[in-house]
């Protein structure tokens, strides 16, 4: 088999919609999992598991993510253009950080941001996230106007 099929194969599998939902319901399964292990009980118990599957869906993600590189390669910083590629393989990186030590912390951080990678999957949370951070120069100037409307209320 040769570069140009798996090259193919891997960008029609990275981006088959049957594959984003199994992503999405990943996604799910971790961010139940990251509740559950916050309680003490569940987690003396069922510790191990919730390891389990953290490795299992940081795995499914790292698979995803190389799809979705060797699909545009040799172009890889087309993979990179879509900032919500970018999200997503910083949320791996930071995933990969051991949750030991002083850094324990980013690490949770980081396995709990995977949990915001299902606003890449869901177009209407996509477009609204969009619309928000679009609208953020905007609301500085709406602040900025109260407070000059703040400012003459008190000297008045």
């Amino acid at each position: 088999m040769n570069f140009e099929k798996i090259k193919k194969f891997c960008y029609q599998f990275g981006n088959h919609p049957k594959f984003s939902n199994f992503i999405v319901a990943l996604i799910l399964l971790n961010a139940i999992t990251i509740g559950l292990d916050t309680s003490p009980t569940l987690s003396a118990r069922f510790g191990a598991w919730f390891n389990y599957i953290n490795n299992v869906v940081l795995i499914m993600f790292i698979v995803e993510a190389a799809f979705k590189i060797i699909g545009v390669a040799p172009r890889v910083g087309q993979y990179f253009k879509d900032l919500w590629n970018d999200f997503d393989f910083l949320i791996i990186i930071l995933s990969l950080i051991p949750a030991v030590g002083s850094i324990a912390m980013v690490a949770r951080l980081a396995r709990l941001m995977r949990v915001l990678r299902i606003i890449r999957k869901l177009k209407g949370l996509r477009l609204i996230i969009n619309t928000l951070l679009r609208s953020i120069p905007d609301a500085a100037n709406v602040l900025l106007l109260l407070s000059i409307i703040f400012y003459i209320y008190a000297i008045a």
